[in-house]
């Protein structure tokens, strides 16, 4: 036999020997990024059983790597729904995007993953490798963020961007459903001399008085909002048109009738109330809030402390005053937010 037709046998070993050392190499650059990366990664065969799971996964589940080797994933990865029901993320109909992670010690983070398998150059299936990151944090400042965007910092209550949302959708019910609503629309008198008197700390505190005062007058679905200032909005949805006038003269009442206290000292409040139902959807949240402050106008300029209502002054004979000045007054405040400086 012509030895030049076949290789050595120390050549062909020595090529076999650099190529399973490049794939051992291979092997430790993966198993280092695994365990070096910020998600949490776990690594299971055909049975379900754990075949590697990295730092962050054994920080997250309370389990050491050696202690969840050979374990079902399910015994060290336990995923729980809100009611703390057991899942399964490798059940086909499983959607486990976000959802909670009980740990070994029984306390609960709430996690994003995801479930990948694991297939081989012929497209079977080896495995698969489930990852997963603690969002806890994330959602709570995601969840701080939006009701920050939402609500007013001083009085908690919604803000006028969450009650033009909340308006526009009962415009839409009236419109599509027929139902009827009310819009209260008001602000608040002799609220400047508070701030002039005793400073505006003590505006603040009558602003937040104010807010819990108010809420205590409503029924739980009904909308009430800080638009800015000493402006306040309440929606009432489902209610009769007597049951608005009933609510607008109960806040008119409950607000007259508030003795605020500082320092030794007591202030008497009122408020001027404007007061709109609406029942077909003909008119936008714009317009709405739009006649409901012409109305709270209309109270303020015939001496304060009381409820106009929209459908008796549109009834009665007394045509409602039209002042350019006045209207462009409340056009601007109707379309842009104010400032949280008191007035």
């Amino acid at each position: 036999m012509d030895e030049s037709q076949h290789p050595p046998q120390d050549a062909a070993t020595a090529r076999l020997e650099r190529e399973l050392a490049t794939c051992r190499q291979q092997c430790r650059f993966a198993d280092a990024a695994v365990r070096a990366i910020s998600d949490a990664v776990v690594i299971i065969d055909l049975q379900g059983k754990i075949t590697l799971l990295n730092p962050v996964a054994a920080h997250l589940t309370g389990w050491t790597e050696p202690e969840s080797l050979e374990r079902p994933l399910g015994d060290v990865v336990r995923f729980v729904d809100e009611h703390g029901n057991g899942m399964d993320p490798l059940s086909p109909e499983s959607d486990w995007h976000f959802t909670m992670l009980r740990r070994r010690d029984g306390h609960v983070v709430l996690v994003d993953g995801n479930v990948s398998p694991i297939v081989d150059d012929l497209r079977r299936v080896l495995g698969s490798v489930v990852t997963f990151r603690n969002v806890t944090a994330a959602k709570r400042l995601t969840d701080e963020l939006t009701h920050q965007a939402h609500h007013d910092p001083l009085t908690g209550l919604p803000n006028r961007r969450a009650f033009e949302s909340r308006l526009r959708r009962a415009v839409q019910s009236a419109k599509e459903n027929g139902s009827r609503h009310a819009l209260l629309y008001f602000d608040l008198d002799h609220f400047k001399p508070v701030n002039d008197t005793a400073g505006h700390a003590a505006g603040d505190e009558l602003l937040r008085q104010l807010a819990k005062l108010l809420r205590s007058q409503l029924r739980e679905n009904d909308a009430l909002a800080r638009l800015g200032g000493d402006e306040f909005a309440i929606l009432l949805e489902d209610a009769a048109p007597e049951q608005a006038s009933y609510v607008a003269e109960k806040v008119r009442r409950a607000i007259g009738a508030y003795p605020f206290e500082w320092q030794g000292e007591v202030f008497r409040i009122g408020a001027s109330i404007g007061q709109l139902e609406f029942a077909d959807g003909k008119l936008s949240a714009y317009e709405l809030l739009y006649r409901a402050d012409e109305m709270c106008y209309l109270a303020k300029s015939r001496g304060r402390d009381r409820v106009v209502a929209f459908s008796r002054e549109r009834k009665g004979a007394q045509p409602v005053p039209k002042s350019v000045s006045a209207l462009r007054s409340n056009r601007q405040r109707i379309r842009r937010p104010r400032s949280p400086a008191h007035t």
